[in-house]
């Protein structure tokens, strides 16, 4: 009976290990692509003229940060036309001290206009949506409160909608700022260049589209109106509105040359939760949305194909996950079934390390990805090694995301520690 156990654990072990090797190294092979790529880049097209840059309201949601007034800050030195600018600061807070201090910067700054609505119902997509009343931008560009861009940000991504209007939107690439604080943000900022660095820069030269990330990205106000604008409670509201749009036939720009300062988590806490939410909130995305674009006939083949490769890392944790549980069980089982040699112990553990070598691919391309963005050689060995310990971690943390999504379980949003509240806290402290 525990041999025929053993048997069927085995199976599935295999099953998985050999569906994890195919999708592992068709991440190699999309790194090598986007290596290759990466050397013949388009030169920057010529800017469009004065008049026909599009009227822009930017909206920073907040909810207790005040590293929203560091971002505010970067926005109003924007070189943008002023008269086609409008800024918003969505203050969901709870905590008075915060919201005054935001009242605060705003007399001291009236181009910034503050928004409210006495509660943070919705999370994100809710105080987006308050925020559309007071709108008068045709295009809004989203930030959250830890992104910092420079002076010529918005002039560059606002550039494809005046050449294009018919674009649904603009999406800039992430750059995290604080990459090299500790392991956690080494391994956040690993999971967000091989995004934005290998993933979106394919799809855009493959299906001549993106999605959007949430934040760093120009949304076209009348077509988010025309899709009901964002879907409360949506932990990732982002990918939520790109299905919509693209199944709609929609396209958004993507500019691999136009990067926005961030931050990555940087504590583990912090890290396997928010990566926690990005699972569960894709996943409902995929489960509301994913069917109708599939069969829409208004998306290119194309695109349809592109949204199943930006899902495809979710499927590469699962598998990796089922890899390793399943592995597990079959060495536990094997154990139990009868004593094991020396020599059975060392073609066991030499057979780990093989399977370990033909399934890791995704930390290839997160090396590769590091060191297109700027990692040196030591960063690049740290990362390995957060890989290889709390990595581990967060694929249970992920794993449990997506089932809570499958199973229709409610997930909560989490506040995440920033650098750039403390940063703003700083000198009210020292004074």
């Amino acid at each position: 009976m525990l041999d025929q156990l053993h048997q069927g654990i085995d199976l599935v072990f295999n099953v998985a290990m050999n569906a994890t090797f195919v999708l592992s190294w068709t991440y190699c092979l999309l790194t090598v692509a986007a290596l290759v790529f990466r050397r013949f880049r388009p030169s920057r097209e010529t800017p469009p003229e004065e008049g026909t840059y599009p009227r822009v309201t930017v909206q920073i949601p907040t909810y207790n940060e005040l590293a929203a007034l560091n971002c505010a800050r970067c926005c109003l030195a924007f070189d943008y036309p002023p008269e086609k600018l409008q800024i918003l600061i969505g203050d969901d807070s709870n905590r008075p001290e915060i919201s005054r201090a935001i009242d605060g910067f705003a007399r001291e700054n009236p181009r910034v206009r503050v928004c409210r609505r006495g509660s943070n119902a919705g999370y994100k997509p809710g105080n987006l949506n308050h925020m559309l009343a007071e709108t008068t931008g045709d295009y809004i560009l989203i930030l959250d409160s830890d992104f910092l861009p420079e002076k010529d940000f918005l002039r560059r991504l606002a550039a494809p909608a005046a050449r294009d209007p018919s674009l649904a939107g603009v999406q800039a690439s992430w750059r995290v700022a604080n990459a090299r604080q500790n392991y956690s943000t080494l391994m956040g900022a690993g999971i967000i260049n091989v995004i934005h660095v290998v993933i979106l820069p394919l799809l855009k030269r493959m299906a001549g589209t993106a999605l959007f990330c949430g934040s760093a990205e120009l949304v076209r106000k009348d077509l988010l109106a025309k899709n009901g604008g964002w879907t409360l409670g949506a932990l990732t509201e982002d990918v939520d509105y790109s299905l919509r749009v693209l199944g709609g036939g929609g396209r958004v720009e993507f500019l691999e040359d136009l990067s926005c300062s961030c931050e990555a988590p940087h504590t583990p806490k912090d890290l396997f939760r928010q990566q926690m939410r990005w699972a569960y909130g894709v996943m409902r995305a995929l489960m509301n949305h994913g069917g109708r674009l599939l069969v829409s006939g208004l998306a290119r083949k194309r695109t349809k194909a592109a949204v199943v490769c930006f899902c495809g890392g979710y499927l590469m944790v699962t598998l990796m996950l089922l890899t390793s549980i399943f592995g597990l069980l079959s060495v536990a089982t094997a154990w139990a079934a009868g004593p094991v040699t020396v020599t059975g112990l060392v073609g066991g553990w030499g057979s780990s390390f093989m399977n370990f070598l033909l399934t890791c691919g995704m930390l290839v391309s997160s090396v590769c990805a590091g060191f297109m963005s700027g990692f040196g050689a030591r960063s690049a060995q740290k990362l390995v090694i957060a890989s290889l310990s709390m990595g581990f971690i967060l694929l249970f943390f992920v794993g449990k995301g997506l089932a809570k999504a499958v199973l229709g379980l409610p997930m909560h949003w989490f506040m995440l520690k920033k650098n750039g509240n403390e940063s703003v806290l700083a000198p009210a402290r020292a004074g």
